[in-house]
């Protein structure tokens, strides 16, 4: 809010440079964005009275000055004005001056002779009529006799003054006003705090025989507050009041509008005036709107409105929309003879609603949204009408129509003085806490060490011993706070067990080539769709959010598969020739739908790979990695995925638990997502992977005798998977089984059709002795029954 500091002055004494006092406001919880010069563009510029003119003796239009400019010394100034004489007191840019048009001044020679300055207009000082009489007159602006010769130019135009911008914070709407931030600073600087005291006088009558009042929603309105004042006499509202409301950065109409608009910035509270004789049925009724209904605002534009919108009525249609911005219909004009002036309370969030349905927020609809005093509508508009007095701006009629259902009273709050204390750690006296909160404007009284404090309706803020300790700290000053030294026990943060894991397994992707990647958990409702599930899949059953960004992020994802394939598939259409990646997240899994209680979030892994030297075994041989990580035994089974082709996908389960699927994409789906070529992608379910219990490392010594290798040559069905086969080699190789190799699987001449050749070799040793022929033999049987017992036969 920018605040004129001259204004400021008008409610309370300021004995500090600006710099100071708007240092000790930040101290005091105020952030103060900017201090702004108001004459900053005005420099080097004086007034000085005309001693004697003669004629210049090289020009015909130009005269030579002397110029008194209240230092002893005349100045010379040449100046080609003919509306000035002997004894004038006109503003005099001496030499090095600068003007708010962007001109600099220098002494010179204008035809020959010396010119150390230069004589001003009212245009060449950017001045109106308004701001200076006279500085609309076309020629050299002549000063009132009463300026002191040698004054600043800008003591003389008022521009001896600041603008400070302050930044109000959103639990203080108090302070949104002249008077707040007055009073703030009154107690900051420990100075005398004097707001006006309205007084006026009426014109007599009764506000009963002009007007009547009805509320139809005080749940939206809690108070609504009418004055009607006649024969009004409209004309520009003087030079103190137009200064103050630019400086706040509004544009001054004429005397009604700016003082509903001063008062709007001294108070805090907005008001709006209507023309009186444009109300029908001379009735106001505050309502929401009606169905169909519409309104024509200040600015020319038509509103449709809904019926959750409160308006101002007259007899017949919306006058005003409440809070925000009043009706072209009912606007004060230079005409209008009587008017209505109103002071209401307007519930926040209503106004809030209203102002963005229609697209529309002024300096009244911000100050309402941001909270407004219900008390404070009364003093508005006394306010209001004491400037209506004082200016001569009309009479006031007799009488005042209020209408609420009660007002608020102030709110007692006890504390003890050693809790406030205790809280702040700084010891304060109890007579400088009372102090301090009954300059804040909060009555405070201490019994026993107990505060007693009566906290107004307008500090809201303010609920219990924490915000009085703030408000007693915040005065006291911050500077008072002592560092101490941290107390108590030390203790040593550590990860998670589940983070630990996780941290392993993205290090361990990393190392084999894997970018990770994050994405978003909310997907489109449609994308589970692309995968082929069936209508029953469980993962089709998934949250969706009640208030989503878009479509496209409306649904919590199942699965992760949809997101990887997303990644894939802007990488492979940007021309990247190859990639890993992976996602560490959650999958959000209802217990039930409609939800009635929050869904699982399980921990789960997505990889993704693509390129020329990637295929179905690359990615079997990262899913064997992660799950030696993780000390897990592993199988592969046949899975039955639907958006991974039928003959290259597996299920991989860890200690009999069904923990991954992988495979190649379905060529279908890879259509879906725009790629060409073939992809793989695995979703690992985390959770079950890392409550797994890891098998024990048992270490054993060298082995002392030699191994005995076979080669197995077997035939088979050409659906058998090779892990069964590996099953039964390792059930009949028992302990003396060291280890077992895949190294050949062959289809094609030679073997039937629907069979498939498979080779494995095998280390058989006893850490007992050398074995036997009867010992190797024996073993060698039990491996080609529990071979053929799988439906394999062994080669001749």
């Amino acid at each position: 809010m920018k605040i004129s500091l001259n204004q400021l002055k008008n409610y309370v004494e300021i004995n500090v440079p600006v710099e100071e006092m708007c240092e000790r406001m930040v101290l005091a919880g105020f952030e103060v964005e900017s201090i702004e010069s108001a004459g900053e563009n005005l420099v080097n510029v004086v007034a000085a009275k005309i001693v004697s003119l003669a004629p210049h003796e090289n020009s015909d239009h130009l005269q030579i000055c002397q110029m008194d400019i209240g230092k002893g010394e005349l100045v010379q100034i040449v100046t080609g004005a003919q509306n000035i004489a002997e004894g004038d007191i006109v503003p005099a840019a001496l030499d090095d001056s600068h003007l708010p048009n962007g001109a600099h001044i220098k002494a010179g020679k204008l035809r020959g002779v010396d010119s150390n300055g230069m004589l001003c207009s009212g245009e060449e000082l950017c001045l109106t009529e308004a701001d200076y009489e006279g500085a609309s007159v076309n020629g050299i602006l002549i000063l009132k006799d009463d300026v002191k010769v040698g004054t600043d130019m800008r003591e003389v135009l008022g521009l001896d003054d600041y603008i400070i911008d302050f930044k109000i914070t959103a639990n203080r709407p108090d302070c949104n006003c002249f008077l707040g931030v007055a009073k703030e600073i009154g107690v900051v600087l420990d100075t005398k705090y004097n707001p006006p005291v309205p007084t006026y006088k009426t014109l007599g009558g009764d506000i009963k025989d002009y007007i009547d009042i009805e509320v139809k929603n005080f749940d939206l309105c809690p108070r609504y507050m009418g004055r009607v004042v006649k024969n009004l006499r409209i004309k520009p509202s003087p030079a103190w009041m137009q200064k103050a409301i630019i400086a706040s950065g509004m544009r001054p109409i004429n005397n009604i509008v700016d003082i509903t608009n001063f008062v709007m910035l001294e108070t805090g509270q907005p008001m709006h005036a209507f023309n009186y004789n444009d109300l029908a049925n001379k009735q106001i009724i505050v309502r929401n709107a009606a169905e169909g209904e519409s309104i024509t605002t200040l600015d020319g534009k038509e509103y449709n409105l809904t019926t959750d919108m409160l308006v101002i009525a007259d007899g017949e249609k919306p006058s005003c929309l409440a809070g925000i911005m009043g009706g072209k219909e009912s606007e004060i004009e230079d005409d209008t003879k009587d008017l209505f002036l109103e002071s209401a309370k307007f519930r926040r969030d209503n106004v809030r609603h209203t102002g963005r349905a229609l697209g529309i927020r002024t300096e009244a609809s911000g100050r309402f949204e941001k909270g407004t005093d219900i008390v404070n509508v009364e003093f508005a508009m006394e306010r209001a009408l004491q400037l209506i007095y004082e200016l001569d701006a009309g009479d006031i009629v007799d009488g005042v129509l209020d209408r609420n259902e009660g007002l608020p009273e102030d709110r007692i709050l006890t504390v003890t003085a050693k809790s406030i204390t205790d809280l702040l750690g700084v010891e304060i006296s109890e007579d400088i806490m009372v102090d301090i909160l009954n300059r804040l404007c909060l009555p405070t009284t201490i019994k026993y060490g107990v505060l007693t404090c009566r906290i107004p309706s307008i500090r809201d803020d303010i609920e219990g011993r924490a915000d009085l300790a703030e408000e007693v700290m915040r005065i006291y000053g911050y500077d008072h706070i002592v560092g101490t030294a941290m107390r108590g026990d030390v203790v040593r943060g550590k990860k998670l067990p589940e983070r630990i894991m996780t941290d392993k397994l993205k290090s361990a992707m990393t190392s084999m080539g894997a970018y990770e990647i994050a994405t978003y958990s909310f997907i489109s409702s449609k994308a589970i769709d692309t995968l082929l599930l069936d209508e029953n899949d469980a993962r089709r059953n998934a949250v969706e959010l009640l208030n989503p960004l878009g479509e496209e992020y409306s649904t919590m994802r199942t699965q992760l598969i949809t997101s990887m394939l997303t990644v894939l598939s802007t990488n492979i259409n940007r021309k990247i020739d190859n990639g890993r990646f992976f996602e560490i997240s959650k999958r959000f899994v209802p217990k039930v739908l409609p939800l009635t209680e929050q869904p699982d979030e399980l921990a789960t892994m997505s990889i993704g790979i693509y390129g020329k030297d990637e295929d179905f075994f690359t990615l079997k041989g990262i899913i064997e990695e992660i799950m030696a990580l993780h000390g897990a035994h592993t199988e592969y089974k046949r899975s039955n995925e639907p958006y991974l082709h039928p003959g290259r996908q597996a299920l991989v389960l860890a200690n009999n638990n069904e923990v991954a699927t992988f495979g190649e994409v379905h060529p279908s789906v890879a259509t879906a997502y725009e790629i060409e070529g073939r992809v793989y992608v695995a979703e690992i379910k985390l959770d079950v992977l890392f409550s797994l219990k890891k098998r024990k490392t048992i270490y054993k010594p060298l082995p002392k005798f030699p191994a005995v290798e076979r080669d197995f040559a077997l035939l088979c069905d050409i659906d058998l998977p090779v892990g069964t086969l590996e099953k039964a080699i390792i059930s009949g190789g028992s302990r003396l089984l060291e280890k077992v190799e895949l190294f050949d699987v062959y289809t094609g001449a030679q073997i039937p059709e629907g069979k498939k050749s498979v080779a494995f070799s095998v280390w058989l040793r006893s850490a007992d002795g050398t074995l036997t022929d009867a010992q190797i033999d024996e073993a060698n049987s039990r491996i080609i029954a529990k071979l053929e017992a799988t439906g394999a036969i062994l080669r001749k």
